[in-house]
């Protein structure tokens, strides 16, 4: 008969840190001491790789069940219980993070606007009169700039390697944006993740939701001019 101690008190102590005499001259006590530690040590590793070995179940049940001794069908099973758990949320996780929101801001992100006051850039959300407002996006984005909710700068996905204005100027790698913001008020910078056919309409309340409507991914950061 395999001896089920360590299952009833045994991890009661080890789980509040206290000695387990009977553990130590037990063998089935012991084994399934081990085990248990060899299962915590394995579940931070579920999911981490983008392949996983086929056959894994089988080994952790081998090193469970050990070369010379079956463990208990009761314990068996809920173990297996508590992997798929784990599996499921791992999975979980996984999509989760891999997803992008659609039709939603990037809030993760690092805001690509720069505040240049005085000849010294600097990532604000607060700015002056006769400051310059900067923002730097890729080739496929397009910048619309609002200020008191109405469109006061419009720049179109960069086109090749044509300058669009003096605004809206090619770069290495996209395009910069700059405006100085002469008028003291809330300005709102939206930056759409691809080129948008009809929009913008110029009102901020009505061209949030027709990006949404559209299904484009765009992210939105808000500048206070004093």
């Amino acid at each position: 008969m395999t001896c089920e101690r360590y299952w009833r008190e045994g991890i009661v102590l080890v789980e509040h840190g206290l000695p387990d005499p009977h553990r130590d001259g037990c063998d089935d006590c012991a084994r399934a001491h081990a085990s248990r530690q060899e299962l915590i040590e394995a579940l931070p590793l579920i999911g981490a790789g983008e392949t996983g070995d086929p056959h894994w179940q089988a080994k952790v049940w081998q090193c469970i069940d050990g070369e010379r001794a079956r463990a208990p069908r009761r314990w068996r099973w809920q173990l297996a219980d508590a992997l798929m758990v784990a599996c499921a949320v791992a999975l979980l996780i996984g999509f989760c993070r891999g997803r992008p929101n659609e039709g939603r801001p990037q809030d993760d992100e690092r805001s690509p606007i720069e505040i240049i006051h005085e000849g010294a850039p600097m990532r604000s959300d607060d700015a002056h009169v006769d400051d310059r407002l900067r923002v730097t996006v890729g080739e496929t984005s397009g910048v619309w700039i609002y200020r008191a909710g109405r469109l006061v700068l419009k720049c179109p996905a960069r086109q090749g390697s044509v300058q669009v204005s003096d605004q809206c100027a090619p770069a290495a790698h996209g395009m910069v944006v700059e405006m100085i913001v002469s008028v003291p008020g809330t300005y709102h910078v939206i930056v759409t993740a691809a080129p948008v056919a009809g929009l913008p309409r110029g009102v901020l309340d009505e061209d949030r939701p027709a990006l949404v409507s559209a299904g484009v991914s765009y992210k939105e950061d808000t500048v206070q001019v004093r």
